[in-house]
């Protein structure tokens, strides 16, 4: 009668590690089989974030580009684009200088509108990004380009970090240019890891 006993308690504590080796072995399945799904999760997570951002910019160009079709005509600049080359080059970006009458609307003289990007910097506390600042009064090709302040301007785009410009004049694509609405016109924004190049072109 004891061997029985013996041989059941034997038996109830086998079977106590059976359940436990059969929890750890469910665990360890669960997380492998979780594995997979949280790299998916992840992988949607970071594709909707870059297309966010890819959207952002090709709105900002579009935006821009209105502001081209838009153009003052009868200026005798319209579109002056400047090339980071004249601002030392590597580390510079392009700036969009178009005549408006923006600054009409607030019964102020046509002026222009100037697209730049204001880098992050010690010297200022603005928000890194693309600007926008309207100027009444002041053609195009009187555009003092290095006294623009980041606190004169709107912010377009934060954190953009580049922009580049060039302008169809037949037969090739320039980044200088100065004259009327060109019959087209490239716009190359970048934001972090993410960029886009938007082309446009104006009916003359």
């Amino acid at each position: 009668m004891r061997k029985s006993l013996h041989l059941h308690k034997r038996q109830r504590a086998f079977t106590l590690i059976e359940i436990l080796i059969a929890v750890a072995l469910t665990g360890l399945v669960a997380s492998l089989a979780l594995a997979p799904v949280v790299y998916a999760v992840r992988q949607v997570t970071e594709t909707e974030t870059a297309y966010a951002n890819e959207a952002a910019l090709q709105r900002t160009a579009a935006f821009m580009a209105q502001d081209v079709a838009a153009g003052l005509r009868l200026a005798s600049t319209v579109v002056r684009t400047v090339g980071h080359e004249q601002f030392g080059g590597a580390g510079h970006d392009d700036v969009l200088v178009v005549a408006s009458s923006a600054p009409a609307k607030q019964n102020r003289p046509s002026g222009s509108v100037i697209y730049k990007i204001v880098p992050a910097s010690f010297m200022n506390d603005s928000i890194p990004g693309l600007y926008r600042w309207v100027l009444a009064g002041v053609l195009p090709g009187d555009v003092e380009i290095d006294k623009l302040e980041a606190k004169d301007a709107q912010l377009v785009t934060p954190y953009v970090t580049s922009l580049q410009l060039s302008v169809f004049e037949p037969p090739e694509w320039v980044s200088d240019y100065e004259g009327a609405i060109p019959g087209g016109l490239r716009f190359g924004l970048s934001r972090g890891e993410e960029s886009v190049e938007y082309v446009c072109s104006f009916p003359q």
